[in-house]
């Protein structure tokens, strides 16, 4: 009888645990960031991930929100981060609005080693959906500008589960 319980514990907690992890919430904010090619001004990756960032103003001095790198390079990246293993749902990116917008057309957007899109027009926001079929687990995000572009952003979100251990994944 005790056995019975148990097991009926276990399988309550095992299936209140896979309904907490599967809700999907912004697991990015505050996330530690890196960049490969620094800006020498202040335009931190850390600002990617602050949840603050202006989008109606035009003066430079004021938008100090966004992210920066120091030249026009091939091979630009700035990555997030996330402090454990998420089930990725959507990655989305919000360009400048002042000026510039091309310069994140030819971008590519990865979840670890995978592959989820790749900016092909100049707008003012992407949104990467990563379909429920194709169930994508990472512990890193990174946008990587191929293309000799500056990468200057206001913020990037990364939308998920989770964590998860690599044994707990459930798709």
């Amino acid at each position: 009888s005790s056995g019975i319980n148990a097991e009926y514990g276990v399988a309550t907690i095992k299936n209140r645990q896979q309904s907490w992890m599967s809700e999907i919430r912004l697991i990015s904010l505050y996330k530690l960031t890196e960049e490969n090619n620094r800006h020498p001004s202040g335009f931190d990756s850390d600002l990617i991930t602050d949840g603050q960032f202006v989008d109606s103003l035009h003066r430079e001095g004021s938008m100090r929100t966004y992210s920066h790198t120091s030249s026009r390079a091939h091979n630009n990246k700035i990555w997030i981060e996330l402090g454990g293993l998420f089930r990725i749902h959507k990655i989305k990116i919000w360009n400048l609005r002042h000026c510039c917008q091309d310069q994140l057309v030819g971008s590519h957007i990865y979840a670890d080693d995978k592959l989820i899109g790749t900016v092909i027009e100049p707008v003012a926001n992407y949104d990467f959906t990563v379909a429920d079929n194709d169930p994508t687990y990472a512990s890193k995000v990174t946008l990587h500008q191929l293309l000799a572009k500056h990468i200057h952003i206001l913020e990037m979100q990364v939308w998920g589960s989770g964590p998860f251990q690599n044994e707990d994944k459930f798709a």
